[in-house]
């Protein structure tokens, strides 16, 4: 019985963790050094490029920026040959560093006005 009530106040101790931030946030002005790039394609204000069929990223929300990104990055996207356009977009998931640099452009974007 007292295994089990450890167990459970592991458990839940791990999820108040994550719940409540200690995993690092993503910083909206150092994402906007990295949207730089991202910017060639979706805009600068991320309206998005119809001509090079980069979607409108303003208005998105960060947790699905994160989530596009690092499946761009872990090649769970993009890895197609008839995806073209993620084919695209692979490999500028590349230059983003590390998942925080992911959250921290994710943060930028969440930013852009839609």
């Amino acid at each position: 019985m007292k295994l089990k009530a450890t167990v459970a106040i592991a458990a839940v101790s791990l999820l108040a963790s994550i719940s409540s931030g200690v995993f690092a946030a993503g910083d909206a002005e150092r994402g906007k050094a990295y949207y730089a790039t991202c910017g060639a394609c979706h805009g600068a204000n991320g309206e998005g490029m119809e001509a090079l069929n980069a979607p409108s990223l303003a208005g998105q929300e960060e947790w699905y920026v994160i989530r596009q990104l690092q499946n761009f990055k872990n090649g769970i996207r993009g890895t197609n040959p008839k995806d073209t356009f993620g084919m695209q977009m692979a490999p500028m998931a590349q230059t983003l560093p590390n998942d925080q640099a992911i959250e921290d452009v994710a943060a930028y974007i969440s930013t852009l006005a839609k």
